[in-house]
Protein backbone atom coordinates (compact mmCIF):
# COMPACT_ATOMS: atom_id res chain seq x y z
CA UNK A 1 0.00 0.00 0.00
CA UNK A 2 1.23 3.37 -0.87
CA UNK A 3 0.71 6.02 2.11
CA UNK A 4 1.20 9.74 2.06
CA UNK A 5 1.81 11.70 5.41
CA UNK A 6 1.07 15.52 5.51
CA UNK A 7 2.79 17.26 8.35
CA UNK A 8 3.46 21.00 9.49
CA UNK A 9 5.87 21.49 12.17
CA UNK A 10 4.62 23.74 15.57
CA UNK A 11 5.67 21.94 18.48
CA UNK A 12 9.60 22.14 17.87
CA UNK A 13 9.92 17.76 17.24
CA UNK A 14 6.60 16.84 18.62
CA UNK A 15 4.70 16.88 15.22
CA UNK A 16 7.61 15.39 13.22
CA UNK A 17 8.17 12.77 15.80
CA UNK A 18 4.74 11.35 16.07
CA UNK A 19 4.75 11.31 11.74
CA UNK A 20 8.38 9.80 11.58
CA UNK A 21 7.62 6.98 14.32
CA UNK A 22 4.28 6.39 12.35
CA UNK A 23 6.01 6.33 8.80
CA UNK A 24 8.64 3.88 10.34
CA UNK A 25 5.99 1.56 11.58
CA UNK A 26 4.55 1.50 8.19
CA UNK A 27 7.47 1.35 6.49
CA UNK A 28 8.58 -1.93 8.79
CA UNK A 29 4.86 -3.56 7.65
CA UNK A 30 6.10 -3.11 4.09
CA UNK A 31 3.92 -0.03 3.05
CA UNK A 32 5.40 2.33 0.88
CA UNK A 33 5.59 5.69 3.05
CA UNK A 34 6.06 9.44 1.73
CA UNK A 35 5.85 12.31 4.02
CA UNK A 36 5.53 15.94 2.72
CA UNK A 37 6.37 18.43 5.33
CA UNK A 38 8.00 21.67 6.21
CA UNK A 39 11.19 22.43 8.41
CA UNK A 40 13.41 19.60 6.77
CA UNK A 41 16.02 21.06 9.22
CA UNK A 42 14.24 19.82 12.37
CA UNK A 43 13.40 16.49 10.98
CA UNK A 44 17.47 16.17 10.57
CA UNK A 45 18.05 16.49 13.65
CA UNK A 46 16.04 13.50 14.52
CA UNK A 47 17.01 11.89 11.61
CA UNK A 48 19.99 12.54 9.94
CA UNK A 49 19.50 10.84 6.80
CA UNK A 50 17.63 13.70 5.70
CA UNK A 51 19.36 16.77 4.12
CA UNK A 52 17.45 19.83 4.76
CA UNK A 53 18.27 22.16 1.65
CA UNK A 54 16.48 19.26 -0.62
CA UNK A 55 12.80 19.42 -2.10
CA UNK A 56 12.57 16.00 -2.91
CA UNK A 57 14.65 12.60 -1.11
CA UNK A 58 14.86 9.23 -0.63
CA UNK A 59 15.76 8.32 2.63
CA UNK A 60 16.84 4.84 3.32
CA UNK A 61 15.53 3.44 7.44
CA UNK A 62 16.95 -0.04 8.10
CA UNK A 63 16.18 -1.36 3.98
CA UNK A 64 13.21 0.92 3.51
CA UNK A 65 13.00 4.15 1.34
CA UNK A 66 11.08 6.89 2.61
CA UNK A 67 10.03 9.65 0.18
CA UNK A 68 10.16 13.08 1.69
CA UNK A 69 9.35 16.49 -0.10
CA UNK A 70 9.35 20.04 1.68
CA UNK A 71 6.18 20.93 2.19
CA UNK A 72 4.39 22.82 -1.28
CA UNK A 73 1.85 24.44 -2.43
CA UNK A 74 1.43 21.41 -5.41
CA UNK A 75 3.83 18.87 -6.43
CA UNK A 76 4.21 18.07 -9.89
CA UNK A 77 2.44 14.79 -11.34
CA UNK A 78 1.36 14.02 -7.34
CA UNK A 79 -0.63 10.89 -7.25
CA UNK A 80 -1.95 10.23 -3.59
CA UNK A 81 -1.51 7.31 -1.64
CA UNK A 82 -4.30 4.86 -0.91
CA UNK A 83 -4.55 6.05 2.65
CA UNK A 84 -3.58 9.90 3.02
CA UNK A 85 -2.75 11.07 6.52
CA UNK A 86 -3.47 14.45 7.12
CA UNK A 87 -1.46 15.20 10.42
CA UNK A 88 -2.73 17.85 12.97
CA UNK A 89 -5.30 19.54 10.98
CA UNK A 90 -2.44 20.67 9.23
CA UNK A 91 -4.55 21.84 6.33
CA UNK A 92 -3.07 20.19 3.62
CA UNK A 93 -2.97 22.46 0.29
CA UNK A 94 -6.11 22.04 -2.43
CA UNK A 95 -4.01 21.25 -5.31
CA UNK A 96 -3.45 17.61 -3.33
CA UNK A 97 -6.67 17.73 -2.26
CA UNK A 98 -8.01 18.03 -5.81
CA UNK A 99 -6.22 14.87 -7.03
CA UNK A 100 -8.06 12.52 -4.45
CA UNK A 101 -10.97 10.37 -5.18
CA UNK A 102 -13.81 8.28 -3.74
CA UNK A 103 -11.35 5.51 -3.39
CA UNK A 104 -8.61 7.53 -1.22
CA UNK A 105 -8.74 6.83 2.41
CA UNK A 106 -8.51 10.14 3.88
CA UNK A 107 -7.24 10.61 7.70
CA UNK A 108 -7.46 13.12 10.15
CA UNK A 109 -5.07 11.92 12.94
CA UNK A 110 -5.79 13.66 15.50
CA UNK A 111 -3.39 14.98 18.70
CA UNK A 112 -3.42 12.30 22.05
CA UNK A 113 -6.18 12.44 24.26
CA UNK A 114 -7.12 10.45 27.40
CA UNK A 115 -10.57 12.42 27.24
CA UNK A 116 -13.56 10.19 27.25
CA UNK A 117 -15.04 12.02 24.48
CA UNK A 118 -12.72 11.02 21.87
CA UNK A 119 -14.33 7.88 21.73
CA UNK A 120 -17.39 8.82 20.23
CA UNK A 121 -15.75 10.70 17.57
CA UNK A 122 -13.06 8.43 16.83
CA UNK A 123 -13.31 7.07 12.99
CA UNK A 124 -16.37 9.28 12.44
CA UNK A 125 -16.07 10.70 8.67
CA UNK A 126 -16.27 14.57 8.06
CA UNK A 127 -18.13 14.87 4.26
CA UNK A 128 -15.92 17.10 2.00
CA UNK A 129 -16.06 18.45 -1.17
CA UNK A 130 -17.11 16.33 -4.01
CA UNK A 131 -18.29 13.97 -1.37
CA UNK A 132 -14.78 12.81 -0.32
CA UNK A 133 -15.20 11.64 3.21
CA UNK A 134 -12.33 12.47 5.80
CA UNK A 135 -11.76 10.14 8.52
CA UNK A 136 -10.90 11.62 12.49
CA UNK A 137 -8.81 8.63 14.09
CA UNK A 138 -7.92 9.51 17.53
CA UNK A 139 -4.31 8.17 19.66
CA UNK A 140 -5.64 7.61 23.23
CA UNK A 141 -5.39 5.29 25.90
CA UNK A 142 -8.01 3.06 25.54
CA UNK A 143 -9.06 0.18 23.23
CA UNK A 144 -11.47 2.11 21.98
CA UNK A 145 -9.14 5.06 20.65
CA UNK A 146 -6.16 4.32 18.05
CA UNK A 147 -3.89 3.22 20.73
CA UNK A 148 -0.25 4.63 21.07
CA UNK A 149 2.07 5.57 18.72
CA UNK A 150 5.23 3.10 19.16
CA UNK A 151 7.61 0.95 17.28
CA UNK A 152 7.53 -2.70 17.56
CA UNK A 153 10.72 -3.49 17.31
CA UNK A 154 12.01 -1.12 20.77
CA UNK A 155 9.71 -2.82 23.35
CA UNK A 156 11.17 -2.77 26.74
CA UNK A 157 15.12 -3.51 26.16
CA UNK A 158 16.94 -4.65 29.07
CA UNK A 159 17.65 -1.31 31.20
CA UNK A 160 21.39 -2.09 32.39
CA UNK A 161 22.59 -2.86 28.57
CA UNK A 162 20.59 0.39 27.71
CA UNK A 163 22.29 2.15 29.87
CA UNK A 164 25.90 0.88 28.42
CA UNK A 165 24.78 1.65 25.07
CA UNK A 166 24.06 4.76 25.83
CA UNK A 167 27.23 5.85 28.06
CA UNK A 168 29.01 4.89 24.89
CA UNK A 169 26.52 6.84 22.97
CA UNK A 170 26.88 9.84 24.33
CA UNK A 171 30.69 9.44 25.46
CA UNK A 172 30.35 8.89 29.55
CA UNK A 173 32.31 6.63 31.93
CA UNK A 174 30.58 3.48 32.30
CA UNK A 175 30.81 4.19 35.91
CA UNK A 176 28.15 6.14 35.61
CA UNK A 177 25.33 3.53 35.24
CA UNK A 178 24.85 2.61 39.08
CA UNK A 179 23.68 6.53 39.39
CA UNK A 180 19.92 7.67 39.50
CA UNK A 181 19.48 9.05 36.16
CA UNK A 182 16.81 11.86 35.32
CA UNK A 183 15.84 12.96 31.72
CA UNK A 184 14.59 16.22 31.07
CA UNK A 185 12.88 17.20 27.96
CA UNK A 186 10.71 20.29 28.15
CA UNK A 187 9.57 23.51 28.00
CA UNK A 188 10.62 26.46 30.11
CA UNK A 189 9.12 27.02 33.63
CA UNK A 190 11.52 27.57 37.00
CA UNK A 191 9.10 24.33 38.08
CA UNK A 192 12.25 22.65 36.58
CA UNK A 193 14.83 23.66 39.11
CA UNK A 194 12.47 22.70 41.97
CA UNK A 195 12.47 18.93 40.93
CA UNK A 196 15.75 18.54 40.03
CA UNK A 197 17.03 19.96 43.91
CA UNK A 198 14.49 17.97 44.96
CA UNK A 199 15.56 14.33 43.22
CA UNK A 200 19.02 15.95 44.20
CA UNK A 201 18.51 15.88 47.69
CA UNK A 202 17.16 12.01 47.63
CA UNK A 203 19.83 11.30 45.19
CA UNK A 204 23.22 13.36 45.17
CA UNK A 205 24.88 11.47 42.68
CA UNK A 206 22.28 11.55 40.19
CA UNK A 207 23.11 11.92 36.43
CA UNK A 208 21.31 14.62 34.74
CA UNK A 209 21.00 13.64 31.09
CA UNK A 210 19.78 17.50 29.31
CA UNK A 211 19.42 16.96 25.42
CA UNK A 212 19.28 20.08 23.55
CA UNK A 213 15.97 21.13 23.96
CA UNK A 214 14.24 24.52 25.46
CA UNK A 215 14.81 23.38 28.92
CA UNK A 216 17.91 23.00 28.73
CA UNK A 217 18.60 26.18 27.32
CA UNK A 218 17.06 27.54 29.69
CA UNK A 219 18.85 26.32 32.90
CA UNK A 220 21.64 27.79 31.00
CA UNK A 221 20.60 30.82 30.64
CA UNK A 222 19.30 31.64 34.13
CA UNK A 223 22.88 30.17 35.65
CA UNK A 224 21.27 27.28 37.17
CA UNK A 225 24.27 24.82 36.77
CA UNK A 226 26.54 26.92 38.53
CA UNK A 227 24.26 26.98 41.49
CA UNK A 228 24.04 23.46 41.18
CA UNK A 229 27.70 22.97 41.20
CA UNK A 230 28.20 24.74 44.45
CA UNK A 231 25.15 23.15 46.19
CA UNK A 232 25.53 19.14 44.74
CA UNK A 233 28.64 18.65 43.90
CA UNK A 234 28.62 15.39 43.01
CA UNK A 235 25.67 15.31 40.69
CA UNK A 236 26.67 15.13 36.98
CA UNK A 237 25.19 17.68 34.30
CA UNK A 238 25.48 15.89 30.85
CA UNK A 239 24.65 18.45 27.91
CA UNK A 240 24.32 17.07 24.39
CA UNK A 241 23.47 17.61 21.23
CA UNK A 242 19.46 16.06 19.99
CA UNK A 243 20.21 12.58 18.50
CA UNK A 244 18.43 10.41 16.08
CA UNK A 245 14.85 9.21 17.64
CA UNK A 246 15.70 5.07 18.00
CA UNK A 247 18.28 6.72 20.24
CA UNK A 248 16.41 9.17 21.90
CA UNK A 249 13.87 5.78 22.92
CA UNK A 250 17.04 4.15 24.50
CA UNK A 251 17.65 7.34 26.51
CA UNK A 252 14.40 7.19 27.98
CA UNK A 253 14.11 3.24 28.35
CA UNK A 254 17.77 3.93 30.30
CA UNK A 255 16.71 6.53 32.98
CA UNK A 256 14.78 6.19 36.43
CA UNK A 257 12.57 9.26 35.55
CA UNK A 258 11.70 11.21 32.70
CA UNK A 259 10.67 14.95 32.61
CA UNK A 260 9.58 15.11 29.14
CA UNK A 261 6.98 17.12 27.03
CA UNK A 262 5.10 16.49 23.71
CA UNK A 263 3.27 13.49 22.47
CA UNK A 264 5.61 11.54 20.97
CA UNK A 265 8.33 11.55 24.60
CA UNK A 266 5.52 11.23 26.67
CA UNK A 267 4.16 8.47 24.47
CA UNK A 268 7.39 6.54 25.00
CA UNK A 269 8.40 7.09 28.52
CA UNK A 270 4.95 5.41 29.50
CA UNK A 271 5.59 2.83 27.50
CA UNK A 272 9.15 1.99 29.24
CA UNK A 273 7.01 1.41 32.45
CA UNK A 274 9.42 4.15 34.43
CA UNK A 275 8.02 6.96 36.40
CA UNK A 276 7.64 10.08 34.58
CA UNK A 277 6.29 13.69 34.56
CA UNK A 278 4.19 15.34 31.98
CA UNK A 279 5.07 18.65 30.90
CA UNK A 280 1.95 19.19 28.98
CA UNK A 281 1.58 21.83 26.01
CA UNK A 282 0.15 24.88 27.53
CA UNK A 283 -2.98 26.25 26.62
CA UNK A 284 -5.88 28.99 26.98
CA UNK A 285 -8.04 28.95 30.13
CA UNK A 286 -6.05 26.00 31.35
CA UNK A 287 -7.94 23.88 28.93
CA UNK A 288 -3.81 21.59 29.15
CA UNK A 289 -4.90 20.70 32.93
CA UNK A 290 -7.91 19.17 32.19
CA UNK A 291 -6.27 17.01 29.43
CA UNK A 292 -3.74 15.95 31.98
CA UNK A 293 -6.27 15.12 34.85
CA UNK A 294 -8.03 13.06 32.30
CA UNK A 295 -4.62 11.06 31.73
CA UNK A 296 -4.13 10.95 35.05
CA UNK A 297 -7.41 9.06 35.97
CA UNK A 298 -6.73 6.58 33.90
CA UNK A 299 -3.35 5.92 34.79
CA UNK A 300 -3.76 6.21 38.17
CA UNK A 301 -5.78 3.22 38.36
CA UNK A 302 -3.04 0.96 38.59
CA UNK A 303 -1.48 2.83 41.74
CA UNK A 304 -3.20 2.78 45.17
CA UNK A 305 -5.46 5.50 46.48
CA UNK A 306 -2.58 7.13 48.31
CA UNK A 307 0.06 6.55 45.46
CA UNK A 308 -2.12 7.67 42.78
CA UNK A 309 -2.40 11.45 45.51
CA UNK A 310 0.88 11.49 44.89
CA UNK A 311 1.34 11.45 42.08
CA UNK A 312 -1.55 13.67 40.87
CA UNK A 313 -0.56 16.19 43.14
CA UNK A 314 2.84 16.47 42.03
CA UNK A 315 2.54 16.39 38.06
CA UNK A 316 -0.79 18.98 38.41
CA UNK A 317 1.79 21.34 40.20
CA UNK A 318 4.13 20.85 38.10
CA UNK A 319 2.42 21.95 34.99
CA UNK A 320 0.52 24.64 36.69
CA UNK A 321 1.39 28.34 35.49
CA UNK A 322 1.91 30.13 39.09
CA UNK A 323 3.38 27.74 41.11
CA UNK A 324 3.91 27.92 44.66
CA UNK A 325 7.81 26.28 45.40
CA UNK A 326 6.93 25.18 48.26
CA UNK A 327 3.85 23.23 47.92
CA UNK A 328 6.28 22.02 44.34
CA UNK A 329 8.64 20.79 46.89
CA UNK A 330 6.43 19.14 49.19
CA UNK A 331 4.79 17.43 46.56
CA UNK A 332 7.65 16.26 44.80
CA UNK A 333 9.37 15.01 48.04
CA UNK A 334 6.45 13.32 48.65
CA UNK A 335 6.82 11.55 45.03
CA UNK A 336 10.30 10.50 45.53
CA UNK A 337 9.62 9.04 49.48
CA UNK A 338 6.79 6.96 47.27
CA UNK A 339 9.10 6.45 44.02
CA UNK A 340 9.29 2.20 44.08
CA UNK A 341 5.18 2.09 44.71
CA UNK A 342 4.94 4.65 41.83
CA UNK A 343 7.19 2.38 39.51
CA UNK A 344 5.23 -0.74 40.51
CA UNK A 345 2.18 1.53 38.23
CA UNK A 346 4.52 2.80 35.74
CA UNK A 347 5.30 -0.69 35.19
CA UNK A 348 1.36 -1.92 35.33
CA UNK A 349 0.11 1.19 33.04
CA UNK A 350 3.08 0.57 30.24
CA UNK A 351 1.65 -3.13 29.76
CA UNK A 352 -1.94 -2.04 29.34
CA UNK A 353 -0.65 0.03 26.88
CA UNK A 354 1.04 -2.09 25.07
CA UNK A 355 -1.64 -4.38 25.22
CA UNK A 356 -4.31 -1.66 23.31
CA UNK A 357 -2.05 -2.28 20.53
CA UNK A 358 -0.02 0.70 18.23
CA UNK A 359 -1.37 3.65 16.07
CA UNK A 360 -0.38 1.75 12.86
CA UNK A 361 -1.82 -1.41 13.62
CA UNK A 362 -5.10 -0.35 14.39
CA UNK A 363 -4.90 2.10 11.36
CA UNK A 364 -3.80 -0.61 8.90
CA UNK A 365 -6.70 -2.62 10.44
CA UNK A 366 -8.91 0.68 10.00
CA UNK A 367 -7.51 1.02 6.19
CA UNK A 368 -8.44 -2.65 5.45
CA UNK A 369 -12.11 -2.83 7.46
CA UNK A 370 -13.09 0.58 5.04
CA UNK A 371 -11.67 -1.30 1.95
CA UNK A 372 -12.79 -5.20 3.01
CA UNK A 373 -9.38 -5.97 1.79
CA UNK A 374 -7.82 -8.56 3.58
CA UNK A 375 -5.60 -7.54 6.95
Amino acid sequence: MNIDIFCRVIDNYGDIGVCWRLAKELMLSDHSVTIISDHLEVFAKIFHEVNPSKNFQICCFNGKNLKLYRWQDQIENYMPGDMVIEAFACNIPESFIEKFTDKTIWINLEYLSAEDWIEGCHKLPSLQNRGLKKFFFFPGFTSGTGGINFNSNTLKLDKKELRHHVCRQLGLNQTLSDRFWFFIFCYETPNIKTVIECVLKHHPETLLLLPESRSTDYLKNTGFFEELKNEFPHAVCHEYPMVEQSEFDKILGSTDLNLVRGEDSICQAMLYGTPFIWHIYEQDNNAHLEKLEAMLDRFCKFATDETASVIRKAMVKFNEKISSQDILCANFNEFMLEYDKICEAAEKWSDYLYANNNLSTNLLKFYYDLTERKF
